[in-house]
C-alpha cells in the first residue's frame, strides 16, 4: 500500500471518529447502596447507671409436713401443686378447710371411734343408773327403813311399859330392842348408802368425761387421717407414695410459701447500715418474654451479725409474687394435660380396654362424650403453640374404676367413633373455661396450660436497686441515636427486612430530669403523643446521615428475630 493510500484511510477515520463523537451522549446512572446503620431493640428498662445488686429469690418459710397418726398413705399430692391452707378466725372457728395434702387408709381408726362412742354410751347409762338409784331408789329404802324404825321404836316402848307393870315377858322386851336396834341400824345404812352413791356419781361421771376424751382423741386421729397445711404455699417434694407406711411426725411433703417470696442478697456493712425498714427497694424481674418488670420489695430483715469470712450481711426482701397464666393471655379454654386411652399400666389393657381420666368425661343431653385432639396425634409434634383443635367423640362409660398416683382416677370407656384410633387419637384432660361451665363450651380451640407458672420461683436471680437516685424506668438510647432539626428530637427507627428496610424518623421528646442521673452518652426519651416506642429497633449509628423513609442495610441488631442479618463486611462500610 502506498503511502497516499495510508493516508487516505487515516483520515477517512478520524472523520467517522469525529461524527460518532458528535451525536447524543447516554446517561449514566450510578445506583447509591443504602447506607449501613446499626439498630437495637428498644424496652423499657432501669436506668444504666443504677447500683444494681444481683439478688436471688427463695421461699420465704419452708415446712416439712406430716401426719400425726400413723398407717398406710392412700392419697398423696404431686409435686409443685399449690395448695390452700386452713383458716381461722379469732374464735377458733373454721373458715376455710383448706386443700388436703395427704390422706391416710382411716378404717382403723373409724372402728376406733365407733368403740369409743360404745363407751361413751355404757358410761352414760351407767351414771344414769347411779342417779336413779340416788335419786329413787335409795330414797324410798330409806323412807322404807324409817318407817320400820318407827314401828320397832313404837313396839320397844309399849314392850318397856309392860314389863314395868310385869304384865309382859323380859324376853319380848329384848326381842322388841333388838328389832328397833336392827330398823335404826338400816336406816343409817341405807343413808351412809345414799352418801356413797354421791361418790359414786362423781367416779362414773369422771368415767364418762374420760370416755368422751377417748372418743375425741379417735375423732381427732380420724380426722388427722388427712393431711392439711396451716399456710398457703407449694408443694417442693414428697417423700412418700400411695401405699407407703409412715410414722406418726414422719415427714410426708415439704410446703414452701410461694407469696410473698423472699430476695435474698449481701450487702457491705456501710449499705446494711444506711437501710431502713420503712424503705421499699425495686426489684427488677426478667419476665419470660424478655421484658424486665420493677416490683418493690419491702425490707424484712437484715441480719444482726455479718459473715465472718465475706464481711458483708445478708439482707432480706420480701416481694409479692404472682402466677402467670396463659389463660389470661388467649382467653380460650384451657387443659392441663392431654391423654392416650390405651394406657399401658393399667389393668386390661392389653386386651384392648381403654381408658380415661374420669375428668375428662363430659355429659349433655345426648350423653356422654370427650374432646379429641384433631391437630395432633401420640406420634407427632405438638403445637409450638400448645393450642389444639379439638372435636367432639361420644363415648359410653362403663363401670370399672382404676386409681393411680396423684389422685387420678381412670375410668373404662367404649368410643362410639370408628374414625377414632386409640393408637394415634388424643383427648384432652379437665377442661377449664373462662366462662360458663365446661358442659356448655362449644369451642374448638383448647390451650394446654398446666398452670403454677409463677414470676418467682426459688432459685431465680433478680437485680435489686439500693441507691438513693432516680429509679424511674424509660427508654434510654445513646446520645448519637438522637437526630435534632430546628431544637425538635427525633429518632430513626428501622422498619421491613432484607432489601426493604427503610429508616423512619419518629418525633421523641428528651426527659431532661434524668439528664444528670445518667452516664453522658445516655439519655431518655418518651414518643409523642399516643405512640409507643416498645419493641421498635431504634438506629443508632448512622443517625445524622439518615433522611425519612431512606433505605438502609442494617448491619447488626439487637434483636434477630427483625429479619437483621449481621454482615461482617457492611460493618467495615460503616466504621469507614
Amino acid at each position: 500500500m502506498s503511502t497516499f493510500q495510508r493516508i487516505q484511510i487515516s483520515g477517512i477515520s478520524l472523520i467517522l471518529i469525529g461524527i460518532a463523537g458528535c451525536g447524543p451522549k447516554t446517561e449514566v446512572v450510578v445506583e447509591k447502596r443504602p447506607r449501613p446503620v446499626v439498630a437495637e431493640l428498644l424496652r423499657k428498662q432501669p436506668p444504666p447507671n443504677a447500683a444494681l445488686i444481683t439478688a436471688s429469690a427463695g421461699a420465704w418459710k419452708t415446712e416439712q409436713i406430716g401426719f400425726e397418726v400413723g398407717g398406710r398413705v392412700e392419697f398423696v399430692v404431686e409435686q409443685n401443686a399449690s395448695i390452700q391452707g386452713r383458716i381461722y378466725d379469732a374464735d377458733d372457728q373454721l373458715i376455710f378447710a383448706g386443700d388436703p395434702i395427704a390422706r391416710l387408709e382411716s378404717e382403723r381408726f373409724r372402728l376406733a371411734v365407733a368403740r369409743a362412742k360404745a363407751d361413751v354410751e355404757t358410761a352414760e347409762q351407767n351414771v344414769l343408773a347411779a342417779r336413779t338409784d340416788l335419786e329413787q331408789t335409795i330414797p324410798a329404802q330409806i323412807a322404807s327403813a324409817v318407817a320400820k324404825r318407827t314401828a320397832a321404836e313404837s313396839e320397844y316402848s309399849r314392850s318397856k311399859q309392860l314389863v314395868a307393870r310385869n304384865a309382859g315377858s323380859q324376853s319380848d322386851l329384848d326381842q322388841s330392842k333388838a328389832n328397833f336396834d336392827s330398823a335404826f341400824a338400816e336406816v343409817q345404812r341405807l343413808e351412809a348408802t345414799l352418801e356413797a352413791q354421791k361418790a359414786q356419781i362423781g367416779s362414773l361421771e369422771s368415767v364418762l368425761e374420760q370416755a368422751k376424751q377417748g372418743q375425741r382423741d379417735a375423732e381427732r386421729n380420724l380426722e388427722d387421717c388427712t393431711l392439711y397445711s396451716s399456710f398457703t404455699g407449694q408443694i417442693a417434694d414428697v417423700s412418700v407414695v400411695p401405699g407407703s407406711i409412715v410414722q406418726a411426725g414422719a415427714p410426708v411433703v415439704s410446703l414452701q410459701t410461694m407469696d410473698p417470696i423472699k430476695v435474698e442478697l449481701e450487702v457491705s456493712a456501710d449499705v446494711s447500715r444506711r437501710l431502713n425498714r420503712t424503705d421499699v427497694y425495686p426489684v427488677y424481674v426478667t419476665m419470660p418474654d424478655g421484658q424486665i418488670d420493677v416490683h418493690q420489695g419491702y425490707l424484712y430483715q437484715v441480719d444482726p451479725v455479718g459473715d465472718p469470712l465475706t464481711r458483708t450481711y445478708t439482707v432480706i426482701l420480701l416481694v409479692i409474687n404472682k402466677q402467670l397464666s396463659s389463660n389470661e393471655q388467649t382467653g380460650i379454654a384451657t387443659t392441663p394435660n392431654i391423654w392416650r386411652l390405651d394406657l399401658p399400666f393399667l389393668p386390661g389393657a392389653g386386651e384392648g380396654r381403654l381408658f380415661v381420666d374420669e375428668k375428662a368425661i363430659l355429659r349433655d343431653d345426648q350423653g356422654a362424650y370427650l374432646w379429641q385432639i384433631t391437630n395432633s396425634t401420640s406420634q407427632g409434634r405438638s403445637p409450638r403453640d400448645h393450642v389444639y383443635e379439638v372435636r367432639k367423640i361420644r363415648i359410653t362409660p362403663l363401670d370399672f374404676k382404676s386409681p393411680y398416683f396423684a389422685g387420678l382416677v381412670f375410668q373404662e370407656v367404649i368410643v362410639n367413633d370408628e374414625a377414632f384410633d386409640p393408637h394415634m387419637n388424643l383427648v384432652i384432660g379437665e377442661l377449664t373455661v373462662t366462662e360458663g361451665t365446661p358442659e356448655e363450651w362449644n369451642g374448638t380451640r383448647v390451650l394446654v396450660d398446666s398452670g403454677n407458672r409463677w414470676m418467682l420461683r426459688p432459685g431465680d436471680l433478680v437485680k435489686v436497686d439500693l441507691s438513693n437516685t432516680d429509679k424511674t424506668e424509660g427508654y434510654y438510647v445513646p446520645l448519637d441515636a438522637i437526630a435534632r432539626r430546628n431544637d425538635e428530637a427525633a429518632i430513626f427507627v428501622l422498619q421491613g427486612s432484607g432489601n426493604n428496610s427503610k429508616a423512619v424518623r419518629i418525633p421523641v421528646r428528651l426527659v431532661s430530669s434524668d439528664l444528670g442521673e445518667v452516664t453522658s452518652s445516655l439519655c431518655r426519651i418518651e414518643a409523642m403523643g399516643n405512640e409507643s416506642l416498645e419493641g421498635m429497633l431504634c438506629i443508632t449509628k448512622g443517625t445524622h446521615y439518615l433522611v425519612d423513609g431512606e433505605p438502609v442495610n442494617a448491619v447488626a441488631s439487637a434483636s434477630d428475630d427483625q429479619g437483621v442479618s449481621d454482615d461482617a463486611a457492611s460493618a467495615g462500610e460503616l466504621s469507614e
